[in-house]
């Protein structure tokens, strides 16, 4: 039998995802240094079919790595800013040179592309206010016009886990894996 997934969503991918893969995903999100017996358990399977859907998984690009999450503020002062921006002109030019230039600056450590009244939003790591001053000052003197640079200021987080779609827990409806003979 041959799992098939209903919806579009996996249809990209070079395989199939059934729900074990959900939940090894689910899993190794959680805890990316859990040992495969651990992860085998957790999820249902025996030892060797694990492992080699973990590797079947890592090859399709579901995972992009293992990373430790380290809390850098422990160590030394930062600030934390977030910055929603808006280009002035919604050229291709502009936003390729925009997001190119962001690339350069190790403090901008995510960017987002929205949609709505702003265009993107920055989070900056900054080792104090000073830091993040030079470097909005940086990008708003470049080859770039902003009509909005409108900066957020971190006092505290709140909270910091990482994403985990609802389809990873508990598929929606239209998300079921249906078995095909």
């Amino acid at each position: 039998m041959n799992m098939v997934p209903l919806k579009s969503e996996f249809a990209g991918l070079p395989g199939k995802v059934d729900r074990i893969d959900l939940r090894i995903l689910t899993e190794l999100q959680k805890n990316g240094r859990i040992t495969n017996f651990k992860l085998s358990s957790l999820v249902g399977i025996s030892a060797s079919p694990c492992h080699k859907r973990v590797r079947r998984l890592e090859k399709m690009g579901l995972i992009s790595g293992y990373r430790a999450q380290i809390y850098w503020s422990r160590l030394y002062p930062n600030v934390t800013v977030f910055a929603a921006v808006s280009l002035k002109n919604h050229g291709s030019v502009d936003f390729q040179t925009f997001e190119r230039r962001i690339k350069h600056h190790p403090e901008i450590t995510n960017c987002f592309g929205l949609c709505g009244p702003y265009d993107y939003m920055l989070r900056f790591d900054c080792r104090d206010i000073a830091a993040y001053e030079v470097i909005s000052r940086e990008l708003l003197d470049g080859d770039v016009s902003f009509s909005r640079f409108d900066s957020f200021v971190v006092l505290r987080e709140i909270k910091n886990e990482p994403s985990s779609p609802a389809t990873a827990s508990t598929p929606a409806p239209q998300d079921e894996l249906r078995r095909v003979a």
